[in-house]
């Protein structure tokens, strides 16, 4: 270990002396600018000040995250990881030109510029995947020049850039706590709230597991909600009646589950008054991580209380002969659907449990059967021959990985579209990925596009799953039900209809 180390020094100071043997006057400047700029983050505060100016809803929240990185990294940095690692300052002999900058006081190992750079980049990053190009380059400038400058070894800076990108990337479940805490606390104005504290209570066969039901039960008795009834999401037939009872001002409808069983009470309550609320009880959850709803119970059910009733879009799939299908998350065939069928055979549960999921993705990538099919959007038509389509209506997915195509909201009133065709597996995880990480690459076989409406007719019958559900045959038509869906959001969810 010791001799690793010591190879590793031996390395690192002669890479060192590589790239500072030579005086580069003008070069010398311009870092001289940008390290000194960096000093104390001043360069970071002022780049999250004119985002915050400058910048939409989404760059603001960019530059809070960027800002808390540099905050968590400096923290660790400067104070236990330097004074664990003593390693000096770079030695100035005799006969060596003066340093263009003052030799800091602190120890060089890891490097507090290059930590408080790469944080702010990737925190911004997560944020606003697009401020990255700008960002990275002076990142990236801020880490060199104090290697130029000798004020440090490459290796503090590579090891500073490490961990201010881990720093930026841990930020996540902080700032995620921190903001769905806030939004279940902070009331919005009586007018903007549901008219009543009566709730029907719909529950997933699956969600009364751990006791999530029961601290459902006490966290609204304790927040001033009466259950009025309670239904499986098998009994959803019994709803209307439950509604009807009360007139003009119907219980708040609460969804407790996954996303199937979220999708499945907006279908039932779409055409009538009836406000839906969000107890986000499943595995990924991806509308209520699209509305910002707290994941913890407690947090979930006060927001009931002290939420405001926005109004968001719905899909709906229209076929032949049968009623009107709505779905609030995503619509997909193929890849999904072999999902789907895998996932909810009982004998893999059993033997599988919690794997369940993850076995059932890697045998739907497996098999990833082709169909072939007639789309028309737009005024355009074309035959395609797909592993995968899907129709999205709300933005996130991936459950905890929270992942985002890039522009969409729940309530854009826009259904995005992704095409996928049988792909090598390296490249269809590369498709995956892309669109949800901002990266505006073309992938051959991938395609993604925003309608209003797609008509979807296969050569053969193949089945469609809503919201994770399997609903039967995919032929037919996809729209948009534009603010179709009353939902209890928090505060900062912008409703563009209010």
């Amino acid at each position: 270990m010791l001799r690793a180390l010591a190879a590793l020094d031996a390395w690192d100071q002669w890479l060192f002396r590589r790239l500072t043997r030579r005086e580069r006057r003008v070069i010398d400047h311009r870092l001289k600018q940008l390290s000194t700029s960096a000093n104390r983050s001043v360069l970071w505060f002022a780049i999250a000040a004119l985002i915050a100016i400058f910048g939409g809803h989404r760059a603001r929240r960019a530059a809070f995250r960027g800002v808390v990185s540099i905050a968590i990294t400096s923290t660790l940095v400067n104070l236990p990881l330097k004074y664990l690692a003593r390693r000096n300052r770079p030695l100035t002999r005799r006969g060596d030109r003066p340093l263009p900058v003052s030799l800091p006081g602190s120890f060089s190992f890891p490097s507090g510029h290059s930590a408080s750079a790469f944080a702010f980049a990737t925190g911004v990053a997560l944020e606003e995947p697009r401020l990255l190009g700008p960002i990275l380059p002076l990142a990236a400038g801020v880490a060199y020049s104090r290697v130029h400058l000798r004020v440090h070894y490459p290796f503090d800076v590579l090891a500073g850039a490490t961990i201010g990108t881990a720093m930026g990337l841990a930020t996540e479940p902080l700032i995620r706590a921190a903001r769905q805490w806030w939004d279940s606390t902070v009331p919005v104005p009586e007018s903007e709230r549901a008219k009543t504290n009566e709730v029907v209570l719909v529950a997933s066969p699956h969600a009364g597991r751990g006791g999530e039901l029961e601290r459902v039960r006490t966290a609204m008795g304790s927040t001033g909600l009466r259950i009025v009834a309670e239904l499986s999401v098998d009994d959803l037939a019994q709803l209307p009646g439950l509604l009807s009872r009360n007139g003009s001002r119907p219980p708040i409808v609460v969804a407790a589950g996954g996303d199937g069983t979220v999708g499945s009470v907006a279908n039932a309550v779409i055409s009538t008054p009836a406000v839906m609320a969000i107890l986000p009880l499943g595995t990924s959850n991806d509308f209520a991580r699209s509305l910002n709803i707290p994941l913890r119970v407690e947090n979930a059910v006060r927001l009931i209380s002290n939420g405001r009733v926005s109004r968001v879009d719905a899909g709906r799939l229209r076929r032949d002969g049968q009623p009107s299908r709505h779905f609030v998350h995503a619509a997909a065939a193929g890849l999904n659907v072999q999902f789907a069928k895998f996932a909810t055979r009982a004998d893999l549960r059993q033997r599988l449990g919690k794997l369940t999921y993850a076995i059932a993705a890697a045998l739907a990538l497996k098999e990833r059967p082709v169909f072939r099919a007639r789309v028309e959007y737009e005024g355009q038509a074309e035959p395609v021959e797909l592993v995968h389509l899907a129709v999205i209506n709300a933005p996130v997915f991936g459950g905890f990985l929270d992942l985002k195509i890039p522009g969409a909201t729940p309530d854009d009133g826009a259904l995005h579209v992704i095409m996928v065709e049988h792909l090598p597996m390296r490249r269809l995880l590369r498709s995956a990925f892309y669109p949800a990480l901002g990266v505006h690459r073309s992938i051959r076989g991938f395609r993604t596009m925003q309608v209003s409406r797609l008509t979807v007719q296969p050569t053969d019958p193949i089945d469609v799953t809503l919201d994770g559900e399997i609903a039967g045959p995919v032929s037919g038509t996809f729209d948009v039900v534009r603010g179709g869906l009353q939902v209890i959001t928090p505060a900062s969810f912008k409703d563009d209809r209010r």
